[in-house]
């Protein structure tokens, strides 16, 4: 856009184009305006802007007025030359702003030039450049508007304004302006009575301009003040200023120093891991989106499959380009509201000025880091709503998500779906784990333990724990205790090293009907299951299957594997998810209603195949079969031998359940053993 765009949040919200003062509404439109330009360059979901105008209690038609909102700010920049400003992104609404188009982010620009020339010695220059910051304060900061949301960035701006003017008084009083810049202080010292820093500088400023008696006038005023309402006596600072004024001990001015102005750099990254292996390829994919400058990153995957683990090193190895440093946070089972107050405070965000409730903590967070380059890593996100708080503002920071969730509902996101290490890399791994002269002796044998591990990072270290602690054990007799199913979670256990509770956390998010599907889907050996076995193995509909399902591949707890020809799709467990869930399944499913489902599984895939190849002979179908859908029986009648090919690899399984299910056995016996990987073979 061509045109000259300039906001001003510095005072009373304003916007002009061309030079000319764009005509805004002073409703709600204001608070969507503010509310975008806090999160420039960033979408804003509708869901916020609902709350930031209407907090607890919007209206019916919410989403309505807010779109109308958008329009009519549109058409005023449209009619004012300012094409393009907003735009429509996934879920909300994207304010497009080019550098320096924001008042606010001239300030911060100003402010830090003003710095370095103190830092190099140039206090006169450092005056100039902090004097033309702070000029750009025309009142209190959106001072209109009555949002809670937008009130928290108003207060944090006020707060720096005054930090950014008491850096500025005290280079000048180093200068020597003491009583030019007594008048200055004595206004800011009515306006703001409990600011020790501010008498403090008042009383040195009148002190050094040979007003010794004004001087103690303003101490016992202050400590009066701070008696009356605070019941405290000043500072020890402000106490010690104020004997050495009664004895006329000499004092000198504030000095400037370096370590005043650097800001605070938080580092907040865990260790990098020593024997990080492998993922070139996403490594690679990782330092691209970086580079590029996608804004939030999605790594996805299993619990166990290293995804932690690839983010911290992708990020130590990133940390150069983000030298307003890095914060990192696990998220689980931990409140969004606790996370943000830690971050703040590593910004260096007082305690007195974080806000208490989420909304404003958050629209505080991005406020502070618009225009910093920050790079953030959240660990094990269970939803979008949990890491949108968390999200930086402006568009030169970047966060790198893991998740064992989907996080289909976030926008914006690049996404990334991490798998199992390759062969090579696991038998690599497991010899830095255990020497590689083991390794070496039984390069086979380490292999298949590989393969029994899942290829997951957590449980091949766990693995390799075990066989540290066992310096002798061969690893073939290992490999034989792992292809004991009974015994392999536990095996793959090893101190913090729990490789079935990571495996089973995505489950404690699923709602008692995905669980109970979950749980009674890994009891039989499907190789495969389709969503009509979902369906009848959860006693409903094959739509309510369907949705169960992808609610389960979200969580990473089943995968896809193939869309077939008819259509459909496909679904697997991973080996040791699948043996997880069994030792779950068998303490909380009652085994009578199992054995029903199981019953139904039996009953209604006998009557298809039966169907699929005698299509002539007439047998009744089950009660299942109606509650399906009529789907499942156009393949079963028209595409019979597309339908038989889908299926076949599930065949022998269920005919081993059919044979069994007459006695109606202990939940385990439904379960016939995954084969066990040798030499030369793969198991999927």
């Amino acid at each position: 856009m061509d045109t000259e765009v300039f906001f001003r949040i510095l005072g009373p919200l304003q916007v002009t184009i061309g030079g000319k003062v764009v005509q805004l509404a002073k409703n709600r439109q204001l608070t969507v305006l503010a509310l975008l330009l806090t999160e420039a360059n960033k979408v804003v979901s509708v869901g916020r802007i609902i709350d930031a105008v209407w907090g607890d209690a919007p209206p019916v038609t919410a989403d309505k007025q807010i779109q109308t909102c958008v329009w009519r700010l549109r058409s005023a920049f449209e009619r004012a030359g300012g094409t393009g400003l907003i735009e429509t992104a996934r879920g909300g609404y994207l304010l497009r702003l080019p550098e320096g188009c924001l008042d606010a982010q001239v300030f911060e620009k100003s402010m830090l030039r003003g710095r370095e020339r103190a830092e190099d010695g140039d206090l006169g220059g450092a005056v100039e450049e902090y004097r033309a910051a702070l000029n750009l304060f025309q009142g209190r900061p959106l001072a209109e508007l009555e949002s809670p949301a937008i009130e928290a960035v108003a207060a944090y701006w006020a707060e720096r304004r005054l930090s950014v003017l008491e850096e500025c008084l005290d280079i000048e009083l180093a200068m020597g302006r003491h009583r030019e810049l007594v008048s200055e202080l004595r206004l800011l010292v009515d306006e703001h009575p409990l600011r020790e820093q501010l008498r403090g500088r008042l009383m040195t400023a009148l002190y050094l301009s040979d007003r010794r008696a004004d001087a103690l006038a303003v101490y016992r005023a202050g400590r009066a003040t701070l008696v009356s309402n605070l019941g405290l006596d000043p500072c020890a600072r402000l106490q010690d200023l104020h004997r050495r004024i009664i004895a006329g001990q000499p004092i000198s001015s504030p000095q400037p120093q370096r370590a005043r102005y650097a800001t605070k750099i938080p580092a907040q990254l865990p260790s990098d891991v020593g024997d990080f292996t492998g993922r070139a390829e996403h490594l690679e994919w990782l330092d691209h989106e970086l580079r590029k400058g996608s804004p939030t990153i999605a790594l996805i995957g299993r619990g166990g499959v290293g995804k932690s683990a690839l983010a911290v090193h992708a990020a130590h190895r990133a940390r150069e380009r983000f030298p307003d440093g890095q914060l990192h946070a696990d998220l689980k089972d931990r409140r969004p509201q606790d996370v943000l107050h830690g971050f703040l405070s590593a910004l260096g965000t007082p305690e007195r000025s974080i806000p208490a409730d989420l909304a404003n903590q958050a629209t505080l967070f991005r406020s502070i880091t618009a225009g910093k380059r920050l790079l953030v890593v959240l660990d094990d996100a269970a939803s979008g709503a949990q890491i949108e708080p968390l999200l930086p503002g402006g568009s030169d920071s970047a966060v790198i998500v893991t998740s064992q969730s989907g996080l289909v509902e976030t926008p914006g996101l690049a996404v990334r779906q991490i798998g199992g290490l390759e062969s090579s890399d696991g038998v690599q791994l497991l010899a830095r784990l255990i020497g590689n002269e083991r390794v070496a002796r039984e390069p086979e044998n380490a292999r298949v333990i590989v393969e029994l591990c899942g290829h997951l990072p957590l449980a091949i270290r766990a693995a390799g724990a075990r066989l540290h602690t066992r310096p002798t054990a061969r690893l073939d007799r290992f490999a034989e205790q792992l292809s004991d199913e009974t015994r392999r979670i536990a095996e793959l256990t090893y101190g913090s090293l729990d490789t079935g509770a990571r495996l089973s956390a995505a489950a404690d998010r699923l709602t008692l009907q995905e669980r109970e599907l979950w749980l009674k889907l890994s009891i039989p050996d499907l190789p495969q299951i389709s969503a009509w076995v979902a369906a009848v193995v959860a006693g409903g509909s094959e739509d309510e299957a369907q949705r169960l399902l992808d609610k389960l591949v979200d969580h990473q707890l089943l995968d896809v594997v193939t869309e077939n020809q008819l259509g459909g799709t496909h679904y697997e467990f991973h080996p040791l998810t699948r043996l997880r869930a069994r030792q779950l399944a068998d303490v909380e499913l009652d085994h009578e209603e199992l054995a029903s489902a199981l019953d139904r599984l039996v009953d209604v895939f006998s009557w298809l195949e039966n169907q699929a190849r005698h299509p002539a002979q007439a047998m009744s179908a089950p009660d299942a079969i109606v509650q399906i859908g009529p789907g499942l029986l156009r393949d079963v009648t028209q595409r019979a031998e597309l339908w038989l090919a889908q299926e076949r690899s599930n065949l022998p399984w269920l005919h081993k359940l059919a044979i069994a299910r007459p006695h109606r056995p202990p939940l385990a016996a439904f379960a016939t053993p995954l084969p066990v990987p040798r030499p030369g073979h793969h198991v999927a």
